[in-house]
């Protein structure tokens, strides 16, 4: 007898129940000492019977159970209404109609799942079957009617899971259809309805409310009398239209409780919209034939979009339909239906194609492109006039003397009142590199000023946070040039005074040089900025380059399939039906209908031996057809919305993130500019206060036009001018730039700029995916071995090994073929199994042909022996053919596989010689893909250095923790799928947080297409350059050096501190820089000696501090990040290299 537990059962809206006894009647026996707790909605009672039943009964008695708890345990949620046996409802109708609206429910909305239907060859056991995958986690939801199932799952690569699930129960399962769900805020309406006494009523409720426009979907329990209602507003009008038509039907409605908002799941319409140019139309008659063509297609359910805008001078038409392939309703029909409504014997030019969308990719590329050839432009633009500027206002008007004839001509006055020759000239100069080149600034200013007093932001932004490095740039060269056009005005209006023994000397007190290097240098900063961008935004538009463009389309006859065409993939439909051949990818994610082959999955999976699929297996685009044939498939992904595609859209995601140090510098002149007006108004002030107050000798006053407001005003404007912030706009891309060129030197390729370097030189924790990266991920390594005791048997085992292994691709073939060279010598001999036939996801099996010539090596061992059959292949293989193993055999095959290898065994029939029919074992090899030879140093040097690893596999528990353990990894994360290591990422993220209270930083390490998502998910990416490019572009770091790879990991985590450190150092210089210059520019240091920074060396001073970060930058080339390394890690040439050895398998001696 089962033990007793107490339950406590929560309804929802229990007081609908009229009576006590109602629930009494319902438990009956199964439960004593019944109570009612306080808040009305919930019993209390003592039972025995499974939790489960017990949900059951008050469910079918009409009750809305919210939760059950068992002594006190955690509650466990039940969030929506199971559908019974007998249930009439939207799912029974609508699946075998083809509508795929199901009300089954998901816990995050706008998560992508898919409905995926199965075809199973039996239901039995299949409750026991549903329990497994439940309790595997693999589904959001799942049910099934007689040989259906269905299910709800957050992954299209579950699918599989499920199908092998259900297999090892020895029952058949074939995928028959996933298409995507959305999930939508809906509300659920529950109501008991009296007076069903079949599924005919429950049927004809269900079709009456289905007509409703605000009903998603309706589900009509026959047994419960409850019905489930989806809506899409919760507005008392339509409740009471739900109910009146429930009604109608002639039954009794009555609402459970309120709406409760909840998540609904209904497939993705497959209506496609695309945009057509249709090339050819010769009369004003084409356009009207083009849409009667359109109107006339029938079961489309077309809708054209703009049916006014066709002409013959805007040859686009937009419309919407449904695509059916089974009833010819396809983009390709439908091209052909208008190209034969509008050709005639005259014009047979006819041409409709599919206009195709700019990616966000190729557009922000476009943009990237003209940001930076504009700012390119006006570099070039002020870098010509700037040497003349150079010429005329330094050299002419500063460093020569007053002597000097040159500086003679361009002070003497010229054209309009005492305004001397420099000055014209500067002027001249300056005017179109301020209107026209450094209008970029300009433009930019005013829109951030008009933005921020056009929205409703507060007081104190406005007055203490306002403006930005635009806007510090534009009022630099804006007082600049505008103080110099007053200054030449009041020159040009003063008249020569012949009698002045200076009268060759005219007035040149502007500041148009200044105009000119502010603007050089500022433009210099933004293309090194706009370079970097643009080198980052084009490795985003290549993610979408793994696609096939094309594919076979297939013709089903009958029970056949015909080859009709190669088709762009966007002339693909769902349902299409396609071939893929050997060496090819499916262009879209597919279902096999025909045929079995293996795949080889390595760009999503990780996983290098090539999976077998067969017919009702799903395959995906990405993927290669490594087999030796074809597979016909039904397309069963929408253009955009493959696996491939959901890797592509998780990485754009991930790289949207800003980094913090890309913000620095506007942040910083966010108070940068109204300190420097605050500043350069009140040096001002104060010099014009002094002046006029009498405070200052006469003698400081050693201007000759404006008197004290003209010889202050040059203090105010040195301020503008020395507080421009070049060198904060310099100090990030230049230290950027050397950086990623040092790290290029050694083997090190930076995608992700400032925020790479920044998070990189915090890296706590470093999380490696297995295959690829911390193995080699090429061939397998044969690592044990074990031959037959009989020498006779042993050699003719590694000749027919080595034939039969030397046409296969697959790597543990290419690795066992390697190690007999290797180990035994090259083949001398004959070809024993000239034509090995291949058995998929077996092995080989191949007839032994025998030399008849005994002059031959080895001729009489084979004429003994007489071999005439042999198979070589994994465990499978071996039970299919009877192969006999003895107890001895099969413990050291079990010892392998627990070390995580993957196993292949030859055997050969001989009747003369063993005296039955059956094989036998001649050789066995245990093989595992070699660990990186320097893996395990790196490992234990990056532990000495405080950083925590983790591994992070797609591969089985058993082998991720037998590596893990030879390179003394401790955390260890196995069998997870592409987007599962993100999710594992990021929960590593959540679950270790630093002494700040902030998380650790994570790097993630890969190689692969399945790393993708992982690798934008960490804090730092780091990609192997042996790896996919997928992987690479999703990266900030890519390992480029082909030896030694993982020791650049060390070098990178140097770097990158070294880097960041750089950048935080020339921020700081550049803005002590400038601190230190604003006290001498207000003339701090005018009272000693009369000396003061005018504007024009304000902008030398303002010139030298980007000089100085430059050179800073530079300063990193001669950093060395191996230097610190242990000498073990340091390069040395391939044959000296102590990380390149031979690794020398293990021979197992043991009794055959």
């Amino acid at each position: 007898m089962r033990k007793s537990h107490h339950i406590k059962v929560k309804l929802r809206d229990h007081t609908s129940v009229k009576s006590e006894e109602t629930i009494k009647s319902v438990l009956g026996k199964t439960a004593s000492s019944i109570k009612y707790l306080k808040d009305g909605d919930s019993i209390y009672f003592k039972s025995n019977e499974d939790v489960r039943d017990i949900r059951n009964r008050l469910t079918r008695a009409g009750l809305i159970v919210d939760r059950i708890s068992v002594n006190g345990e955690e509650d466990l949620e039940f969030k929506d209404l199971d559908l019974e046996a007998g249930s009439s409802s939207s799912i029974d109708a609508k699946e075998s109609a083809g509508d795929d609206s199901i009300p089954w429910r998901s816990d995050e909305a706008g998560k992508v799942h898919y409905r995926a239907q199965f075809v199973l060859g039996s239901n039995e056991n299949i409750d026991t079957i549903i329990n497994v995958i439940k309790g595997k986690s693999l589904v959001t939801s799942i049910n099934h009617d007689e040989n259906n199932l269905f299910a709800i799952v957050p992954n299209k690569n579950i699918c599989q899971d499920i199908i092998n699930v259900v297999r090892d129960h020895n029952i058949s399962i074939q995928l028959k259809d996933i298409l995507p769900v959305h999930t939508e805020k809906k509300y659920k309406v529950t109501a008991s309805i009296g007076g069903i006494t079949c599924a005919a009523c429950a049927s004809s409720i269900t079709n009456a409310v289905s007509d409703l426009d605000f009903v998603s979907d309706v589900a009509v329990n026959v047994v419960s009398k409850v019905g489930v209602f989806i809506l899409d507003s919760d507005d008392q009008s339509k409740l009471d239209q739900l109910k009146e038509t429930v009604e109608d039907c002639g039954f009794v409605y009555e609402a459970v409780g309120s709406p409760t908002l909840t998540n609904h799941i209904s497939v993705k319409s497959p209506a496609r919209h695309v945009t057509v140019k249709i090339e050819g139309m010769f009369c004003s008659n084409c356009p009207v034939r083009t849409i009667k063509s359109l109107l006339d297609i029938a079961n489309a359910e077309l809708i054209i979009d703009n049916t006014d805008e066709l002409t013959l001078k805007h040859p686009y038409i937009k419309f919407t339909y449904i695509p059916n392939v089974e009833r010819g309703i396809t983009i390709r029909n439908i091209f052909s239906k208008i190209t034969e409504e509008l050709t005639t014997e005259e014009h047979k030019d006819i041409k409709v194609v599919i206009v195709k969308e700019v990616t966000l990719e190729e557009h922000l590329k476009e943009m990237a492109k003209k940001e930076t050839w504009s700012i390119a432009k006006r570099l070039i633009a002020v870098t010509v006039m700037a040497i003349p500027t150079f010429a005329f206002g330094i050299v002419g008007m500063a460093l020569l003397p007053s002597s000097n004839k040159f500086r003679e001509w361009v002070d003497e006055p010229t054209w309009v009142g005492n305004v001397s020759r420099v000055v014209w000239i500067l002027f001249i100069i300056s005017t179109p590199v301020y209107f026209f080149v450094a209008d970029i600034f300009h433009r930019k200013a005013v829109k951030e000023i008009y933005s921020l007093w056009k929205h409703s932001n507060n007081w104190k932004r406005r007055l203490f946070r306002f403006g930005s490095m635009n806007l510090l740039m534009s009022l630099g060269t804006t007082v600049a040039y505008f103080a110099s056009i007053a200054l030449l005005g009041i020159a040009a209006s003063r008249p020569r005074d012949t009698s002045d023994s200076r009268m060759h000397k005219g007035l040149s007190t502007t500041y148009f040089d200044s105009v000119v290097f502010l603007t050089f240098f500022l433009l210099i900063g933004r293309l090194l900025e706009s370079l970097a961008k643009t080198k980052t935004a084009s490795a985003i538009s290549n993610l979408s380059s793994f696609k096939q463009e094309t594919a076979t389309l297939m013709q089903k006859v009958g029970d056949q399939y015909q080859e009709v065409e190669t088709v762009q993939i966007q002339y693909l439909e769902l349902g299409d039906y396609i071939k893929i051949s050997p060496g090819q990818s499916p262009p879209l994610d597919s279902i096999i209908l025909e045929g079995e082959t293996e795949f080889d999955e390595s760009a999503l999976t990780g996983e290098s031996i090539p999976m077998v699929r067969l017919r009702g297996d799903q395959i995906f685009a990405g993927t290669v057809n490594v087999g030796s044939s074809s597979v016909i498939a039904k397309v069963s992904s929408f253009d955009g919305e493959s696996l491939l595609d959901q890797i592509v859209n998780t990485v754009r995601d991930g790289q949207l993130n800003r980094a913090p140090i890309e913000r620095l510098a506007d942040i910083l002149t966010g108070y940068f500019v109204p300190i420097i007006i605050f500043l350069a108004i009140l040096t001002w002030v104060v010099w014009l206060s002094l002046g006029l107050s009498g405070k200052l000798p006469e003698h400081y006053l050693d201007t000759d036009i404006g008197g004290w407001p003209v010889w202050s005003l040059e203090f105010a404007i040195s301020v503008f001018v020395i507080a421009c912030p070049c060198g904060i706009g310099l100090a990030a891309p230049t230290a950027l730039f050397v950086g990623s060129g040092m790290a290029a030197k050694f083997g090190i390729l930076c995608r992700g700029g400032g925020a790479a370097f920044q998070e990189g030189c915090k890296i706590a924790i470093v999380c490696f995916d297995k295959t690829g990266t911390l193995t080699l991920g090429n061939e397998m390594k044969v690592t044990n071995y074990s031959l037959h005791g009989d020498e006779k048997l042993a050699k003719i085992g590694i000749e027919v090994t080595r034939d039969m292994e030397s046409g296969s691709r697959h790597p543990l073939a290419i690795g066992v073929k390697k190690f007999i060279d290797n180990t035994f010598g090259k083949k001398t001999g004959t070809v024993k199994v000239p034509d090995p036939v291949e058995i998929t996801g077996g092995g080989l099996k191949g007839e032994i042909i025998i030399d008849n010539d005994l002059s031959l090596p080895d001729a009489r061992i084979w004429k003994e022996v007489d071999p005439e059959m042999a198979i070589v292949g994994n465990e499978r293989l071996l039970r299919d053919y009877k192969c006999h193993l003895t107890s001895e055999q099969l413990k050291l095959l079990a010892e392998w596989k627990a070390r995580g290898k993957s196993l292949m065994v030859t055997a050969i029939k001989s009747r003369s010689y063993f005296g039955n029919d059956n094989f036998y074992p001649v050789m066995m090899c245990a093989a595992k893909d070699e660990i990186r030879p320097e893996a395990k140093d790196v490992i234990k040097e990056l532990r000495r250095s405080g950083i925590e690893c983790w591994m992070i596999s797609g591969d089985n528990e058993v082998t991720a923790r037998a590596v893990a353990q030879e390179l003394d990894i401790d955390n260890v994360i196995a069998e997870v799928l592409p987007e599962e290591k993100a999710a594992k990422v990021k929960w590593i993220q959540h679950n270790n947080i630093g002494a700040n209270g902030h998380h650790k930083v994570v790097a993630m390490v890969g190689d692969g297409i399945n790393d993708a998502p992982a690798l934008a998910a960490a804090d730092v990416g780091i990609a192997l350059a042996s790896g996919s490019e997928l992987a690479m572009t999703s990266c900030d770091f890519v390992l480029l050096s082909p030896i030694n790879t993982l020791v650049s990991l060390l070098a990178l985590l140097k770097l990158s501190k070294t880097v960041f450190n750089r950048i935080k150092f020339n921020f700081t210089w550049a803005l002590v820089y400038n601190m230190l210059a604003l006290p001498i520019a207000a003339g701090v240091i005018y009272p000693y000696h009369n000396t003061r920074l005018s504007p024009v060396w304000a902008s030398a001073a303002m010139a030298l501090s980007s000089v100085s970060v430059l050179l800073s930058s530079l300063a990193l080339k001669l950093y060395n990040p191996t230097r610190s390394l242990p000498s073990s890690f340091k390069s040395k040439d391939k044959e000296s290299n102590s990380y390149l050895h031979q690794y020398q398998p293990i021979r197992d001696y043991i009794m055959f």
